[in-house]
């Protein structure tokens, strides 16, 4: 209900100011069959994760598995229309370029962290510690205002410096720090306590969020910029799906555990098993990717500067 006037008033915005182009030009026919199986692809991975991770069920349940098994058979069919297609949703040719493979898994990864935090705090601030939903929203704002400061100092810092692997690597490390505080929480932890936390993981998911599109601007062709950027916000969605996934297993197995020491114990421990665990994971592997990321071809601070690449930098 909220999105549709914002949508609304957006496309009334669009249409009444944006000028026309007058079209692109020599542009190719659109690549349908890459954006029909593509969709279905990804339609059937979330059904089959949102399953998992929602309702009580095995991986092996063929409301799980059937499911993610066509959208693994699908990937099949769509590398070789993006391979063959004039104009490719995907070009599969990007994923040869290191800077690119590595600034998606890193993206991907770095999901992992904020999909965790957003779900399940909430939730434990509900089920176990009985705040309001609206109430639970406001205890989020050190984890939302540390994204957006970490987001907005990572691309000042790399506008600046001209570089953005020790920015993204120190991001991935206070995601990480903050994460394992997660596993002391209790039911009788503090909000004080607990909005530092937060506001470490903030800080860690925040430069991923600008510096991994500037490392992907950086690092491919000027004429590839609209399919990269948008790929790098594209798997992080997929991420966090998988994620969630993850994270309700955990949940799940430390809930039910502690389920004799009382429904708000069972809730702090599945909170404090899944958050945490998956976090770290998502920091580890963010950590390693963004280690191995190569110099740029083109300095960060000026993306559309096509200069020699900079082996100085990063």
């Amino acid at each position: 209900m909220v999105n549709v006037p914002v949508g609304a008033l957006v496309l009334a915005v669009i249409w009444r100011y944006l000028p026309g182009g007058g079209g692109i030009p020599n542009a190719g026919r659109p690549d349908y069959a890459g954006i029909g199986v593509l969709a279905l692809g990804i339609s059937s991975l979330l059904i089959g994760l949102t399953t998992k991770g929602v309702d009580s069920h095995t991986w092996t349940d063929a409301a799980v598995i059937g499911p993610i098994l066509l959208a693994l058979v699908l990937l099949v069919p769509f590398v070789l229309i993006e391979n063959r297609a004039a104009e490719p949703i995907m070009p599969m040719g990007l994923f040869r370029n290191r800077a690119y493979t590595l600034a998606n898994l890193a993206s991907f990864f770095s999901a992992f962290r904020l999909f965790a935090s957003v779900i399940f705090l909430p939730r434990f601030f509900q089920e176990a510690l009985g705040h309001s939903a609206s109430s639970s929203g406001l205890l989020l704002y050190p984890l939302m205002i540390g994204m957006v400061a970490g987001s907005l100092f990572t691309g000042a810092l790399i506008g600046k410096t001209g570089r953005y692997r020790r920015w993204l690597l120190g991001g991935a490390v206070l995601a990480a720090a903050g994460s394992a505080l997660f596993l002391q929480l209790a039911l009788n932890t503090r909000l004080t306590t607990m909005a530092f936390w937060m506001a470490l993981i903030g800080l860690g998911i925040g430069p991923m969020l600008s510096g991994l599109t500037i490392v992907v601007q950086s690092n491919v062709d000027p004429a590839d910029l609209g399919t990269a950027s948008s790929n790098v916000t594209f798997l992080r969605q997929i991420g966090g799906s998988v994620a969630l996934a993850i994270a309700g297993m955990l949940y799940s197995d430390a809930f039910t555990g502690h389920l004799r020491e009382g429904m708000h114990q069972a809730q702090a421990a599945g909170t404090a098993s899944a958050l945490p665990w998956l976090s770290i994971i998502g920091a580890g592997a963010t950590f390693l990717a963004v280690l191995f990321l190569p110099a740029p071809r083109r300095n960060p601070a000026d993306t559309t500067n096509a200069s020699a690449p900079l082996s100085s930098l990063v």
